[in-house]
């Protein structure tokens, strides 16, 4: 399992996302997504970026096995990994699994979305829906807003809790 992008949990309730520590959200027991968002591509570029969270609040993993999206024509998950010192960035083949009580991260650098050939215009601002595929056949519905080129995506944490794997 690669560290970049699985951290576990030890506590059912945790500090919400954005440095105020002072306001909580509760972890539900189920899959969940937030801060699903997606850097537009470049002019002369026809690939976007996408960055999500998932919480999984089951005592059993859960395995991700893609995205779709109808806004564009493909979606694919890759993750950077070290090769002699070098990133490279992989296809992820097969499953990615979200251990119980645990979170996948979507971020620069580690996970990520590939998103390419979109079917319309799109525009910084605007919505796109994403559909989150498990082999148990779940599927999670999701909506990630549109960022500018540049932009940075949401820095999601919930605390010094955090245990990298």
């Amino acid at each position: 399992m690669n560290a970049s992008f699985v951290r576990l949990r030890d506590r059912r309730t945790l500090p919400k996302s954005g440095g105020d520590s002072g306001a909580q959200v509760t972890a539900s027991d189920e899959l969940s997504v937030e801060h699903a968002e997606i850097v537009l591509p470049t002019i002369g570029r026809a690939s976007a970026t996408g960055y999500l969270a998932v919480w999984n609040g089951k005592r059993s993993q859960a395995n991700l096995v893609s995205v779709e999206s109808p806004a564009f024509e493909s979606v694919t998950i890759y993750k950077m990994e070290q090769d002699g010192g070098i990133a490279r960035k992989r296809r992820v083949e097969g499953i990615l699994p979200i251990p119980g009580n645990a979170e996948l991260l979507m971020r620069p650098g580690g996970v990520h979305l590939l998103l390419t050939q979109p079917k319309e215009t799109l525009s910084s601002g605007d919505a796109v829906e994403l559909t989150l595929v498990f082999d148990s056949g779940k599927r999670i519905a999701a909506t990630a807003t549109l960022l500018a080129v540049g932009t940075s995506v949401t820095d999601h944490h919930h605390g010094d809790g955090d245990v990298t794997l």
